[in-house]
């Protein structure tokens, strides 16, 4: 089966119907353009998504992985969700993060531990299963991984004291970067939910952040 980005206003409008019917809501909080596509015009795509907030069907619009010309060409949005983590910072050199944060546009960075690698729980000799995004991606070789682990280490006396995991420091790293408004971490059971949200409370003084970020230019900036 093929699957197709589709953002033609009668798409949108039918799709959202039979959002709030499976929901069985009267609206949606923020409704998203998850993948941006060429064929449709953006300004055909907003004027659709207005009419919905309009009606009150939708409370918020937002986009996801959109560049900064296209987020102008939306116009009105409330949010732009991107990935975003230690090792996947491509939104800063795109500018989107400078963007949002000039125009009180929330940021929604997903994949912050980076599939799991910033937990530093995975061993550089794992295998991935076929149909696994991993198993083919050069972050997850043995020679990514145990480079990754040696920075993580060294983050371990920084998280310590903050009596905190490695992961949730890297989280709260994370929500600290200028323009991040919100984290969207995975979770397979109840225990890494609870883990996940405890990074919220960490607060990283200015010289925590600026040896992480020794540390991380001393493996990635070199």
């Amino acid at each position: 089966m093929k699957i197709y980005k589709y953002l033609h206003p009668e798409s949108i409008r039918y799709e959202i119907e039979q959002s709030l019917r499976r929901l069985q809501t009267d609206y949606i909080d923020l409704y998203q353009t998850h993948w941006q596509e060429s064929t449709t015009p953006i300004e055909d795509t907003m004027a659709e998504l207005t009419k919905l907030k309009d009606e009150g069907k939708i409370r918020a619009i937002g986009v996801s992985n959109a560049t900064v010309e296209q987020m102008k060409r939306y116009g009105a949005i409330d949010s732009d969700q991107e990935k975003y983590n230690m090792l996947h910072r491509k939104i800063e050199e795109q500018g989107n993060l400078d963007y949002c944060y000039e125009n009180k546009i929330a940021v929604l960075a997903y994949s912050p531990l980076s599939q799991g690698l910033l937990t530093g729980k995975i061993s550089p000799d794992r295998k991935y299963n076929e149909g696994d995004l991993r198993r083919n991606n050069p972050l997850f070789t043995p020679e990514n991984i145990n480079k990754v682990n040696s920075m993580l280490k060294e983050f371990e006396p920084i998280a310590e004291k903050h009596e905190v995991s490695v992961a949730q420091l890297v989280c709260a790293w994370t929500f600290n970067r200028k323009g991040i408004t919100h984290l969207l971490c995975g979770a397979r059971n109840r225990r890494q939910v609870i883990e996940n949200a405890g990074a919220g409370s960490v607060q990283l003084s200015r010289e925590d952040i600026d040896t992480i970020n020794s540390i991380y230019s001393k493996y990635f900036e070199q």
